[in-house]
C-alpha cells in the first residue's frame, strides 16, 4: 500500500496464506495498556470462568426435538428483550412479541413502568395485540371485551349473558416484566428470579454507559437461513474474522480478541472485546500503522488523518479515539474528554443468555437479539438496532420502521444506505446457510462441533447452560 494515499476503498483482500503462524501476538491488555489515561473502564475486569472443551453434537440444531424443548426450558423460562422502551413511547402504547407459538402483550402503564401479557382474550382466545396499538384500553377485535392497562376485564358486552362467571376474576394472565437499558424484558415463568439476578455484572458494567439513554436510529430484521443458536454462535468469537471479514484485518486486531465469561449473578453473561484501529497479527508487516488508520477513517466517514499523525499504533489510536469523540460530543453536546480510548474505537460485545448481544461503547453502538422464526428449526431472525446517544436538542426521536432483509437478499444491495452494515450482514449470512447445510451433511460418527480452547469459549458456555436447563447433562 501507499502510505501518502489520502482516501482508500477499505475493503481489500487481505487473504493469509495457509502455514502461516502466529507468534505470541499481542493481547488486547497489551493493547490498551498504551492508551493514554488511567480511565475507569469495565474492560479491564476479567471474567473467572473457562468451560471445559467438549463435543456439541449437530442434532440440536436440526432435530425439531429440540424445538418443543426449547419452548418449555427456555422461552417460557427466561428473561428475553420483547422490545425498547422507545418502541412504545406514550402510556397505553402496547406492541406483540411473539415467539414460536407464543406471543405477549407488552404495553406501557407508567412514565417508568411496562406490563405484560399473555396476548391473548379470556373470552375465546382471540389475539389482542398484532401490532403496534395504542388506548387507554385494550379491546378485544372480536367482541368487544375490554381490558385495562392492568390487564382488569373493565367491560364485557350483554354481560347478562355471562352468569356463570364473575367478570372481577376474569383478567388477562401477566407475565413478568422488567426494564433494564433502555430494554423492555419479558418472562413468562412467574418463579423466574428477577431480571437483576440474570443480568450480573452487566449492571456495574453499564452503570456510566447508560444504554437507556439512547434511541434506535436504525433497525434491520435479518431472516437467516439456519438455526438461532447457529446464527448467534457465528458473532459469540472473533476467530472467523480472519477468513470471512479478512477485508477488516487492517483495522480489526481479531487475533487479539479478550474472551471473558462471569459466574456472577446466574452466570448467563459473558464477553468478548476485540481493540479497534489496531492491525491485525495476521497481517502484522503488510499495512503500516498510517495506512490502516486511513483506512478506518474511510470505513467510518472521519476527517483524513494530517500528515503528522497516525505515524504509530498509538497515535493511529488516539487519532481515531479523538474523532470519534469529536462527533458524539457534536452530536450530543456534552463533554466525553474523560472517557477512555477504547469507549470510542474497541469493539466489546457482552452476551446474555440466552440471546441477546449488547455492545459497550461508541465503536459500534448496536445491540443483537436472535430468535426462532416459527418452529421450523432451519429458520431463524436476527435483529439488528444501532442504538445512538439523544442528541443535543435532548428530542427523543420515534423508532424508525425496519429494513427487512429476507431470505436469498443481500442487504448491501437491498439497502445500499446502510453502508458498511450491510457488507458486514452480507458477509456472515453467506456463511450461516452453509452452516446449516454443513449440519446436515456430517457424517454421524463426526457430527459435532470441535471448538477451540480460548477464542470459542463462550459459545461453550452456552451450551453448558443449555445442556443444564434442557436436562441435556443428565441423559
Amino acid at each position: 500500500m501507499n502510505a501518502d494515499v489520502k482516501s482508500a476503498d477499505y475493503w481489500v483482500d487481505w487473504r493469509v496464506e495457509k502455514g502461516f503462524k502466529l507468534e505470541n501476538p499481542q493481547t488486547l491488555q497489551d493493547v490498551i495498556a498504551k492508551d493514554e489515561g488511567p480511565f475507569p473502564s469495565p474492560l479491564r475486569n476479567p471474567g473467572d470462568l473457562n468451560p471445559a472443551p467438549r463435543a456439541i453434537p449437530y442434532d440440536r440444531y436440526i432435530d425439531p426435538k429440540f424445538v418443543d424443548l426449547e419452548v418449555e426450558h427456555i422461552w417460557k423460562k427466561q428473561w428475553q428483550v420483547a422490545c425498547r422502551e422507545e418502541d412504545i413511547p406514550q402510556i397505553g402504547d402496547r406492541i406483540s412479541y411473539d415467539i414460536i407459538d407464543n406471543s405477549y402483550l407488552v404495553v406501557r402503564t407508567g412514565e417508568n413502568e411496562f406490563k405484560a401479557f399473555y396476548n391473548s382474550c379470556r373470552h375465546r382466545g382471540r389475539k389482542l395485540c398484532e401490532t403496534k396499538e395504542s388506548g387507554t384500553a385494550i379491546r378485544c377485535p372480536f367482541h368487544a371485551w375490554t381490558y385495562g392497562l392492568d390487564g382488569k376485564l373493565e367491560w364485557l358486552p350483554y354481560e347478562a349473558d355471562f352468569p356463570h362467571i364473575d367478570p372481577k376474576r376474569i383478567s388477562l394472565v401477566p407475565v413478568q416484566a422488567a426494564a433494564w437499558g433502555g430494554n423492555v424484558f419479558i418472562n413468562p415463568d412467574p418463579d423466574a428470579p428477577p431480571l437483576e439476578q440474570a443480568l450480573g455484572p452487566l449492571v456495574e458494567h453499564y452503570k456510566n454507559y447508560s444504554i437507556g439513554e439512547r434511541y434506535t436510529a436504525i433497525r434491520i430484521l435479518v431472516d437467516v437461513g439456519c438455526n438461532w443458536k447457529a446464527a448467534q454462535e457465528a458473532f459469540m468469537e472473533g476467530y472467523h474474522v480472519l477468513e470471512t471479514h479478512r477485508d477488516g484485518l487492517p483495522i480489526f486486531g481479531s487475533i487479539s480478541t479478550q474472551i471473558d465469561i462471569w459466574s456472577e449473578g446466574l452466570g448467563y453473561v459473558s464477553r468478548l472485546y476485540t481493540p479497534g484501529m489496531t492491525t491485525d497479527a495476521w497481517i502484522e508487516g503488510k499495512v503500516n500503522p498510517r495506512e490502516a488508520l486511513i483506512l478506518y477513517c474511510t470505513a467510518y466517514e472521519l476527517p483524513a488523518p494530517p500528515e503528522d499523525r497516525g505515524n504509530d499504533p498509538v497515535d493511529a489510536r488516539l487519532y481515531a479515539a479523538e474523532m470519534q469523540r469529536k462527533r458524539v460530543e457534536e452530536n450530543t453536546g456534552k463533554d466525553w474528554s474523560k472517557e477512555p480510548t477504547s469507549l470510542f474505537i474497541d469493539m466489546a460485545k457482552y452476551f446474555l443468555f440466552p440471546n441477546h448481544h449488547p455492545w459497550w461503547g461508541e465503536a459500534l453502538p448496536w445491540w443483537y437479539n436472535f430468535k426462532p422464526l416459527g418452529r421450523d428449526p432451519d429458520h431463524s431472525q436476527m435483529e439488528i438496532r444501532v442504538l445512538l446517544p439523544i442528541p443535543a436538542n435532548g428530542e427523543h426521536p420515534p423508532t424508525p420502521e425496519p429494513y427487512h432483509v429476507k431470505l436469498g437478499e443481500r442487504a448491501e444491495e437491498k439497502f445500499p444506505e446502510l453502508g458498511s452494515t450491510g457488507h458486514l450482514i452480507d458477509q456472515d449470512l453467506v456463511n450461516m446457510y452453509a452452516v446449516q447445510l454443513g449440519f446436515k451433511a456430517a457424517p454421524p460418527g463426526a457430527a459435532y462441533l470441535t471448538l477451540s480452547k480460548y477464542h470459542e469459549a463462550k459459545i461453550r458456555r452456552f451450551h453448558e447452560i443449555y445442556d443444564r436447563l434442557l436436562g441435556l447433562d443428565r441423559s
